[in-house]
């Protein structure tokens, strides 16, 4: 064997950056899967439609199984290994006053031509942290792959658990 067989190949700090990115989406989900044996999730999707023409849209409304309006605000953004990272929040105000759901979040988005960040190519993990009416005590992750922040309707998808009644 010649000795570039053996070589070991390093990971590129956009490629650590990503492994991380999704070891921390998987161990939200890990401990969604980790409840204990009576909890109840299903699965949900739909279309997240922003209703801003701004050059960042922070709001709109949600169609599929959530139904209803959102308000989302950044909290936290910077460059890290091949693109930026950041942090937000979203208010869902559920349809037909049956709730609302608070989510924090965790983003990433690859740069763009001017290392800003390319948000149209940017993906999200939203993690339940409170929910009330119709989804009191409920809890999961919603994702979101797409360019919401530029205005433009964006596919959602996840999962919404609770702890089924024990008999």
């Amino acid at each position: 064997m010649t000795p570039d067989r053996h070589r070991v190949r390093r990971a590129s700090p956009g490629m650590a950056c990503a492994a991380a990115f999704l070891l921390a989406a998987t161990c939200a989900a890990a401990d969604a899967g980790d409840a204990p044996r009576d909890t109840v999730c299903r699965a949900i999707r739909g279309m997240l439609v922003p209703e801003c023409n701004a050059a960042i849209c922070n709001q709109g409304r949600l169609d599929g199984d959530l139904r209803g309006h959102f308000v989302s605000k950044v909290t936290s953004i910077y460059p890290a290994g091949s693109g930026w990272l950041y942090t937000s929040w979203t208010r869902i105000e559920l349809a037909d006053g049956k709730g609302r759901i608070e989510t924090t979040n965790d983003g990433i988005a690859p740069f763009d031509a001017r290392r800003g960040p390319d948000l149209a190519n940017s993906t999200e993990v939203l993690s339940i942290g409170e929910a009330s009416g119709a989804y009191q005590d409920h809890f999961g992750t919603l994702v979101l792959t797409g360019a919401f922040a530029l205005g433009r309707p964006t596919p959602y998808a996840g999962r919404l658990c609770h702890h089924g009644v024990s008999h």
